[in-house]
């Protein structure tokens, strides 16, 4: 039987916690691990997690100062390094979800179906958004849906280099990762604060490793108004990501952070063309010619007419 160790931030998450938790210890065909780090709770969070312990569940508790989301479970990444001999792989889990019991079991069967590699191995995939009280909120162009006859195309993320470095779609509630994943992670660590832990490893596997998507969801991502990241794609939720995309410098420039990031991280192991495609993202302000040169840049896309529109004012306007 498989081991896996569940990597949970928890930021005051009392009203969601425990059923969060009872999904994690209800997974089937895999042993179960939650390794919690609470990023300075103020409400029950903690108690509730000690409650949890003291009944004898496998859970670990790290008590942290408040680092944001992404660099707390940055944090637990850093912390799996003292449980990597014990457990086969690795998941990010957000405190307010609800996992299927299948959901570690059919990522391990995939990640296996990929082939053994000694690169790092990510594995993502599909979810099912739903509201405060699980009920589902829209169909999502992702699900894979039969109707009637008639089976609708599932859904081929576009998981290239270029799109990478500017489309963040890959959620980290999804991924499962294993051992060369968590060790190159910790080899190479970036030098600023990240602004989104699971565009990290996304670019991290993309670039340097094997990425293994699966269109079923197991996943039930829930959206109650308060989520540190979220995918609500009603008007109120695209305008409230907006508003959001503008509060910090961090919020208005992660694609450009992240790029110098990676090469401030990778820049040992990464060859002379990746060098150069995420320099032309990590300094497209150095020049007009370097900014000039990205806006025409035609892999540089993120799927859509509307989303390629708004990278391109983006780039025009300085705010990558």
């Amino acid at each position: 039987m498989n081991s896996v160790l569940v990597l949970l931030s928890t930021y005051n998450g009392e009203e969601f916690l425990c059923e969060q938790l009872n999904s994690l210890f209800k997974q089937e065909g895999v042993f179960v691990h939650v390794l919690v780090r609470d990023d300075g709770s103020t409400d029950n969070t903690v108690r509730i997690i000690q409650s949890w312990i003291d009944s004898g569940e496998n859970i670990s508790l790290i008590k942290g100062d408040n680092l944001g989301f992404a660099m707390s479970f940055m944090s637990l990444v850093g912390e799996a390094a003292e449980y990597a001999d014990q457990y086969d792989y690795y998941a990010f889990c957000d405190q307010d979800d609800v996992w299927l019991p299948t959901k570690l079991l059919s990522a391990i069967k995939k990640l296996q179906e990929k082939g053994v590699s000694d690169r790092p191995n990510l594995y993502w995939s599909n979810y099912t958004l739903v509201d405060r009280d699980l009920n589902p909120l829209f169909s999502s162009k992702k699900v894979k849906q039969n109707t009637g006859q008639k089976t609708i195309k599932e859904y081929q993320p576009t998981m290239t280099k270029p799109t990478i470095l500017v489309r963040y779609f890959m959620l980290g509630c999804t991924m499962v990762f294993d051992r060369n994943m968590l060790d190159f992670l910790n080899k190479h660590k970036a030098e600023n604060k990240l602004t989104m832990h699971d565009l990290w490893l996304s670019q991290t596997a993309i670039f340097f490793g094997n990425v293994v998507y699966d269109n079923n969801s197991y996943l039930l991502y829930r959206q109650h108004g308060k989520n540190a990241a979220g995918v609500d794609s009603s008007w109120r939720g695209r305008w409230n990501r907006f508003k959001k995309s503008f509060k910090t410098y961090e919020r208005r420039h992660f694609r450009e952070i992240n790029a110098r990031n990676l090469l401030s991280a990778y820049k040992d192991v990464l060859n002379d063309d990746d060098y150069k495609l995420i320099k032309s993202v990590a300094h497209y302000k150095d020049s007009i010619s370097s900014r000039i040169k990205l806006l025409f840049n035609r892999e540089i896309r993120m799927g859509s007419f509307m989303s390629d529109f708004m990278i391109k004012m983006r780039i025009i306007f300085g705010l990558l």
